[in-house]
């Protein structure tokens, strides 16, 4: 018996090691639940950037549609008076202006008028390829000191968009200035709010901002035909619906396209024109 005792107790000692390290084992989960529990989530499938619209798609979902480009500006200075006056980010240099105007009469390009757009809307009547319009907004001083003459010179027309409760305010046109401008047929003067309010607004704020405005340009014989620019290019239900009511024929943001359909005339795209050659903007 004394020579199997060593022997009994190793044996016990044995089983005392498996059943301690059948312990430990199950307290850990299972290979297969480990890897379950860390596998790597799915990916989420990405959602494709949606593809512009040809212009044979506009066409067909609201058309009729006229590829006709929209030239937008604000300021057009002198380099120096843009620095003085903190206005470098909307402005462009009167030199280079003229050689975009230059640039695109040499290439062949014509303005055409806002009535010309309605008409092709309301009537069908074409609108010839190489047409441009050229469009400026907040009627700020220098459009009557640097744009016009450059405009006149090379025979382009222009909309300038005008937030009438700023009329005659410092850094911008006068009444009395855009009454003389006027009469020489090739500048509309056209509906920019009265004080170039954002119009993601409560009603009564949309319904104030553009009928004062119409009412000031209707009294000096301006606005005709009725066309309007969202300031910031921020449309909205509401303010197309009051547009519509007060028989605006025209509605321009600042969504960059040229591809300009009848079902969408009250949010028509506009290309803004910065400091740099404008075959940049592919004409």
């Amino acid at each position: 018996m004394k020579k199997l005792l060593p022997v009994i107790l190793t044996l016990l000692g044995i089983v005392v090691i498996i059943n301690t390290f059948a312990t430990l084992i199950g307290r850990f989960p299972a290979p297969s639940k480990i890897t379950k529990h860390f596998s790597p989530s799915p990916r989420p499938t990405p959602t494709p950037t949606p593809r512009p619209l040809t212009f044979a798609e506009m066409n067909a979902l609201y058309g009729p549609c006229v590829f006709l480009p929209t030239l937008f500006y604000h300021h057009i200075q002198s380099p120096e008076a843009a620095k003085q006056n903190k206005q470098t980010a909307l402005t462009i240099d009167t030199d280079f202006f003229r050689n975009q105007m230059k640039y695109l009469k040499d290439k062949g390009y014509h303005t055409v008028s806002m009535n010309d757009l309605v008409s092709f809307f309301d009537n069908g009547i074409p609108i010839s390829s190489g047409s441009i319009l050229l469009t400026f907004d907040d009627a700020y001083a220098d459009f009557a000191s640097d744009a016009v003459p450059i405009l006149r010179e090379f025979g382009f027309k222009a909309t300038l968009f005008v937030p009438t409760g700023l009329v005659n305010n410092p850094g911008y046109l006068t009444w009395d200035i855009i009454s003389s401008l006027a009469p020489g047929g090739d500048i509309l003067f056209a509906n920019h709010t009265w004080s170039h309010h954002n119009l993601l607004a409560a009603e009564n704020v949309i319904e104030k901002e553009i009928s004062t405005a119409d009412t000031q340009l209707a009294e000096k014989g301006l606005n005709s035909p009725k066309v309007f620019a969202y300031p910031y290019g921020l449309s909205s239900a509401p303010t197309e619906t009051f547009l519509t009511k007060l028989g605006y024929k025209l509605a321009f943001t600042t969504v960059p396209g040229s591809t300009l359909c009848k079902k969408l005339r009250l949010e028509l795209p506009r290309v803004r024109i910065g400091n740099t050659n404008i075959s940049y903007y592919g004409f």
